[in-house]
């Protein structure tokens, strides 16, 4: 159905460029356009459409972009809640945040994990058109508009904005610490206790494949805004640096902490383990980093294996196998066999398979033989810095094993940063005599979740072309309301991209039948 306007769109666009006048790269460069998609993400609490409002005020009063527009997701699930059988109340109230989780979760159930994104890009394509037409324009148009999504709950509608929009999507990772968070949800929604952490931990993504995967959504965000005060002067300031940084208006380079999680990212590179990559990096107290350290086997005289021919790692070792996963098997097997007077013969496998997939089993770390991010890292710095260690900082990519945690308090580290959650997480249950996720808990060691620039777009957002910063031996100053995205995109592929969401959208009969017929723009050629 989707195949005409595809081509015909694509089509249409590439022979208007290469009619035009000038060079092949300024042809080229004619079909770039201004556009930008940014999608917020973040758990339930935090001020995510304060953000988004911000971004909008922001893009179209400093910046001059003609058109900032606020997408939420949650109103296209009480838009088809109904074709779930969800109803949805409409005072703010517990019963109404359930319900609209509930029906989201149905509407992915029934449609696709993706299904409110690919109603977020319907609307932008809707947009686009009726542009097109009231310009009178035979092709697609460049054009100085903003659309910000508010907000991403699951990883597979970031997927799907990700593959259509490309370089023009930003993602902005919002965060604040639980008790701001438990505090916004009771007062806005006149709530109590019991109800804020239930909706919390639903918020979290643990029930189902097509719920709210949060968890695993936001560590895949551009960029991360820790907001632990709620004043409007801290949320216009943070905003105003992402808006700097993506737009190339002002010369902006990497705080220390940047820097670090970034070495801690590329850290994580040199990992082989066959279960996940982390990375780490130790500073001192004034975040000036002294070592790094990523998860793998050691070998002997010091330091882990690398690539080479005594390459000993798991991969390269016992025929590829994973020596954790492994005697974790070998665990249960153990553990039936001495019930074996209480367990059935017939019993005996499914109990086997029962304990095989136990959370509690599949989270031991005693079997592996790599040693992790995080010990490598605090070793390294012994070797190094010695004493420097004492009242430095770690930075993280993932959330610290307890095992962890242990020898980062031993070690003297007072602050933890970390970018993805690890659930399984026993350290602050074992040790929360000595370590906390409070901000304001100076006398336990801190965890805290990352604030700044993703180590992914650390260099396309903070390196720049050779001499592109000044003329005639001055600094360019770009007007702001001129100003353009760093990273320049192209029209060419972009409506052809859309017109596959829509036409998926069609066929699940999610869009107004005149639409269906193709009687509206968004559904033109």
């Amino acid at each position: 159905m989707a195949t005409q306007p595809v081509l015909a769109t694509s089509t249409s666009l590439a022979t208007s460029v290469l009619t035009g006048k000038g060079s092949t790269t300024e042809q080229i460069a004619q079909t770039h356009t201004d556009e930008l998609v940014i999608a917020l993400c973040g758990p339930i609490g935090s001020p995510l459409h304060a953000v988004a409002e911000e971004i909008q005020r922001m893009i179209k009063d400093t910046f001059g972009y003609d058109k900032a527009e606020i997408i939420r997701l949650s109103d296209f699930i009480r838009d088809h809640a109904s074709k779930v059988q969800v109803e949805i109340p409409a005072n703010d109230s517990f019963e109404r945040i359930t319900a609209q989780i509930d029906a989201g979760n149905k509407l992915r159930e029934e449609f696709g994990l993706s299904i409110l994104a690919e109603l977020a890009v319907e609307k932008i394509r809707f947009e686009r058109e009726e542009f097109k037409q009231e310009i009178g324009a035979q092709n697609y148009a460049p054009r100085r508009i903003c659309h910000i999504i508010d907000s991403v709950k699951n990883k597979e509608e970031l997927a799907l904005l990700k593959l259509v929009y490309r370089d023009m999507l930003y993602v902005m990772g919002v965060f604040s610490p639980l008790s701001v968070r438990e505090s916004n949800i009771a007062q806005r929604n006149h709530l109590k206790g019991g109800d804020v952490h239930t909706l919390i931990d639903r918020d979290s993504g643990e029930e189902s494949k097509a719920g709210q995967t949060v968890s695993d959504t936001f560590p895949q965000s551009d960029f991360f805004l820790r907001i632990d005060k709620t004043t409007d002067s801290e949320t216009t300031k943070r905003v105003e640096r992402f808006l700097h940084l993506i737009l190339g208006t002002k010369v902006i380079t990497p705080t220390s902490a940047e820097s670090a999680m970034y070495a801690a990212a590329m850290a994580s590179a040199h990992s082989g383990c066959l279960s996940r990559q982390v990375g780490a990096a130790v500073t001192d107290s004034n975040e000036h980093v002294l070592s790094t350290g990523w998860n793998d086997v050691p070998k002997f005289g010091g330091g882990l294996y690398l690539e080479g021919n005594d390459d000993s790692r798991c991969w390269n070792h016992g025929g590829g196998k994973c020596f954790n996963d492994e005697e974790k098997q070998f665990f249960a097997n153990e553990l039936v066999e001495s019930l074996k007077d209480i367990i059935p013969t017939q019993s005996k496998q499914t109990a086997k398979e029962i304990l095989r997939k136990s959370g509690k089993l599949g989270g031991l770390i005693e079997f592996s033989r790599a040693i992790h991010a995080e010990m490598h890292a605090i070793l390294s710095a012994g070797r190094i810095a010695g004493d420097k260690l004492v009242g430095g900082k770690i930075f993280v990519t993932t959330y610290p094993c307890h095992s962890c945690a242990r020898h980062i308090i031993a070690a003297g580290i007072k602050e933890v940063y970390y970018i993805e959650p690890y659930r399984k997480s026993l350290a602050i249950k074992l040790h929360g005599d000595a370590i906390s996720e409070l901000e304001l808990d100076s006398q336990k060691v801190r965890v805290l979740a990352y604030d700044g620039v993703a180590p992914s777009k650390f260099l396309s957002l903070f390196r720049v072309p050779s001499n592109s910063r000044k003329e005639s031996g001055k600094l360019i100053r770009i007007p702001l309301k001129k100003a353009r995205p760093r990273i320049e995109k192209s029209l060419e592929s972009l409506p052809s991209r859309e017109a596959i969401v829509v036409a998926s959208l069609m066929q699940k009969k999610l869009l107004p039948q005149d639409e269906q017929n193709g009687q509206t723009s968004s559904t033109a050629t």
